[in-house]
């Protein structure tokens, strides 16, 4: 999205995690630099004056995720934000309390997952949730002025608002019936299922907790939050039931996947049918990908191959092989080293990955 608006370009986009539509929604606008200033004083002002003990969440289990003296500074920034009158400004401080409730939560930073600390590391830990949050606050207003003047020098904003059209949206694509023309598809799905890859549900959890939901989307369902696993449940293969003709479909449409589910012949039935789930849900959303995008249109797919049970998931040709299928075709493979990672290099399982494959697709003209 902030590349498309760097090159003036109309962006249309969704994601089904309510946390990365807030970030996205915060860094398309308005970029009201000085106005933000003045409010961010005014913010502080008041998370300072404020001398309340209440606790602004009703998390389950809060106890066990956050010190009684976090809990009570995170309701200090909390009811602050909540004070602001500007829906563009609550957003922009939403996603900086979003970053100090992970920082300062019991749960362990090094992973996606929700991992509890050990409680001799809980109990030796000094945490500043006000001072994480000034911090985190100041460093995002310097890197949105940063965005702010960039945009302004290539002639993209007036009075502090980008020219073009830009929609982001709460939804699942498998679900979408109004279909925006594009003429270029930039995505990156998950390298597998959420809960055996990047669960990105569970990182967001937390923060969520904490943040107005209304303020991210009018009509979101407060079911996200139902559990630490609802999100990543949603995503794709996050339901492992898979019918036979599901996977004969799929089996059909790509030889390479037929192979490799054969290759795991002799193991454990949940791997394959984690894969196959994974692959049945990414491929119900090539149609509706596919009727957004203009004839002739270009698709940029950024993928990373997984291993299950100690072999590697080619899921660039996989999804090469469906695209096919669709009368997609193939214009150019790249691959890139990955320059940071958050998972780490070894897991209990395997290597990790250390590469992604960028695959471009042509839409048949």
């Amino acid at each position: 999205m902030t590349e498309s608006m760097m090159r003036g370009l109309a962006f249309s986009g969704m994601d089904i995690n309510p946390l990365a539509v807030l970030l996205c929604r915060v860094k398309s606008g308005p970029f009201l630099i000085d106005v933000l200033k003045e409010k961010s004083q005014d913010l502080c002002a008041r998370i300072d004056e404020d001398d309340r003990e209440g606790i602004e969440t009703s998390l389950a289990n809060r106890d066990k995720w956050f010190n009684q003296d976090v809990q009570i500074a995170l309701s200090k920034v909390r009811r602050a934000i909540r004070k602001e009158e500007d829906t563009w400004a609550r957003r922009f401080y939403w996603v900086a309390l979003a970053e100090t409730v992970r920082a300062t939560s019991n749960s362990r930073t090094s992973t996606f997952k929700l991992h509890i600390r050990t409680r001799e590391d809980i109990e030796g830990r000094i945490c500043d949730p006000v001072g994480t949050f000034n911090r985190v606050l100041a460093r995002n207003l310097h890197h949105y002025e940063k965005q702010a003047s960039r945009l302004l020098e290539s002639g993209q904003l007036v009075l502090g608002y980008y020219q073009k059209e830009v929609a982001v949206s709460l939804a699942d694509i498998r679900d979408l019936n109004d279909h925006v023309q594009s003429d270029i598809i930039v995505t990156s799905p998950p390298y597998g299922d959420n809960t055996t890859t990047v669960p990105y549900g569970q990182y967001s959890y937390l923060p969520l907790q904490w943040i107005d939901l209304a303020d991210i989307d009018s009509a979101i369902d407060h079911d996200y939050l139902a559990s630490t696993y609802e999100i990543d449940s949603r995503s794709l293969g996050g339901s492992k039931r898979v019918r036979k003709h599901e996977e004969d479909f799929i089996r059909d449409r790509s030889p390479v996947f037929s192979d490799y589910i054969k290759s795991l012949d002799g193991q454990p039935r949940d791997r394959a049918l984690r894969v196959t789930a994974f692959f049945r849900d990414l491929n119900s959303c090539l149609d509706p990908i596919l009727k957004g995008l203009r004839r002739g249109g270009l698709m940029v797919w950024t993928l990373g191959n997984r291993k299950v049970g100690g072999a590697r998931v080619p899921l660039d040709r996989i999804l090469e092989d469906l695209l096919r299928a669709n009368d997609a075709t193939l214009l150019c493979k790249l691959t890139r080293r990955i320059p940071s990672k958050r998972m780490a290099s070894k897991n209990n399982i395997a290597d990790t990955m250390s590469s992604e494959t960028i695959l471009v697709m042509r839409k048949a003209m």
